[in-house]
């Protein structure tokens, strides 16, 4: 017989929860103001192209750990770093785990892919900033943002929530470098990179708010059965 998902006395459901959903409520208006920002004017916004003409002034090591970021945290890399979290997720919660971890794919490889080509924002043009990496899609948002947000960032909320701060903040650093990375390449706009991270904090939410729901049945049905 399934073990129900085991309940973390460490973690408390009632409080986290009202705080995720507002945050989560700010997250979706900022995504959408940004939405109609970037399709009623797709070129850069306002000071743009300055900010990443400062960034691509920067001497080393800044652009070859750049190049090295922006090769390692595409939609590809992510699923393979995602991988043994979302093993540990299915075998923690169960169907619950698998269907976080679906959420984190349906992020990468559906909402990535279609907004792009709702969107349909060109990438930063030569014209404007020195392009110096390749890519295959168009730019907003940011692929490898939403991408590294949706693992790392996970990651880095399941161990805050364990008073593991230390690990929590070494794993958000990918998402800082990844934004980086992508104005030093000249590959997108600093507001590509906000909303593939918007996006991504909020398959995050949808990932906490999946466990903890779990969770908190796992815990009505015991008290329930100690109760009978």
């Amino acid at each position: 017989m399934r073990e129900s998902p085991r309940y973390d006395r460490s973690v408390s459901f009632d409080r986290p929860l009202v705080d995720r959903r507002l945050f989560g409520w700010v997250a979706v208006v900022s995504l959408a103001t940004l939405t109609v920002a970037v399709a009623v004017h797709p070129g850069p916004l306002p000071g743009e192209v300055s900010y990443i003409d400062w960034l691509q002034r920067l001497g080393e090591p800044v652009p070859s750990v750049a190049d090295f970021v922006r090769s390692t945290t595409g939609t590809e890399a992510s699923i393979v770093v995602g991988v043994l979290p979302g093993i540990w997720l299915v075998r923690r919660y169960g169907r619950a785990g698998l269907g976080a971890v679906l959420i984190g794919l349906f992020a990468l490889l559906v909402v990535q892919p279609l907004y792009k080509e709702v969107v349909d924002r060109p990438r930063p043009a030569a014209s404007q900033v020195e392009v110096r990496g390749a890519y295959t899609s168009k730019s907003f948002p940011s692929g490898h943002s939403l991408g590294t947000t949706v693992v790392w960032g996970t990651l880095s909320a399941v161990a805050w929530r364990r008073r593991h701060r230390a690990v929590a903040a070494a794993a958000a650093v990918p998402i800082v470098l990844t934004g980086f990375s992508s104005g030093v390449q000249g590959v997108h706009w600093p507001s590509d990179v906000v909303a593939g991270t918007l996006v991504g904090v909020l398959a995050v939410g949808a990932i906490l708010e999946t466990t903890d729901t779990s969770s908190r049945r796992s815990v009505g049905r015991r008290e329930g059965r100690r109760d009978t």
